[in-house]
């Protein structure tokens, strides 16, 4: 948004949940799609998690269900992200064998990827970028506000 793109959040049964309309200088580059994932612990353990089946449904989900264009994997408190294009990731993640487990607790039901989040940074087409607090969000979009009034 405070690039001249606009972004839509999208709660209503999409399988992504942000879409994203490349602003004018960008051309006539048509809108894509992103899935967003929050990974609090992926900073304190070295790894990341991508969610692929509901064991209980028998159907995938996470990375193999999504029909977004690219993958945002937040890390820890929400300083950074990971911005992973999703056709490349699964195929990235499909080459290697990462160990598959499935989360515990009484209301899980998941089975995903345990990934090294050094093997992501390591990837020259995966992103890592640095997410602003929501004040420096508010504050700078403040700024941009008040400058074109």
């Amino acid at each position: 948004m405070l690039r001249g793109h606009a972004a839509r959040l999208g709660f209503d049964g999409q399988a992504f949940d942000i879409t994203v309309v490349p602003g004018p200088e960008f051309g006539q580059r048509s809108p894509f799609r992103v899935e967003v994932k929050w990974d609090k612990h992926a900073a304190q353990t070295g790894n990341v998690y991508f969610e692929t089946a509901n064991p209980r449904a028998g159907k995938a989900t996470g990375i193999r269900s999504s029909n977004a264009d690219w993958w945002a994997h937040v890390l820890g408190e929400g300083q950074e992200a990971l911005l992973m294009p999703l056709d490349f990731l699964r195929a990235w993640l499909d080459e290697r064998n990462y160990r598959t487990v499935a989360t515990r607790g009484s209301d899980s039901n998941s089975r995903g990827l345990i990934v090294p989040l050094r093997d992501l940074e390591q990837e020259k087409k995966f992103l890592k970028v640095r997410l602003p607090s929501p004040e420096e969000f508010f504050d700078r979009l403040l700024k941009q506000a008040l400058t074109q009034s």
